[in-house]
């Protein structure tokens, strides 16, 4: 039963990640690099904003896996 509710969970987390724009993810990068007190067009704020995106790619990444997992494969 909690192998179920965790799938639940999981599906119902990777659905609404799905609905994330690029523009939107983009954004939200920008949003969090300022508010850590960068300003855009610096060496520390480009820092921030690959740092970021790197993370979110990371973060995709082992969504992927889960759901491969999910599906039966051997990936994670």
């Amino acid at each position: 039963m909690r192998c179920a509710c965790l799938l639940a969970g999981t599906t119902i987390l990777l659905a609404l990640l799905g609905c994330t724009s690029g523009s939107d993810s983009r954004a939200d990068v920008a949003r969090t690099c300022t508010a850590q007190g960068l300003s855009p067009g610096t060496e520390g704020f480009d820092t921030c904003v690959e740092r970021q995106q790197l993370q979110q790619q990371m973060e995709l990444q082992r969504i992927r896996q889960a759901r491969e997992a999910a599906r039966g494969g051997t990936k994670l």
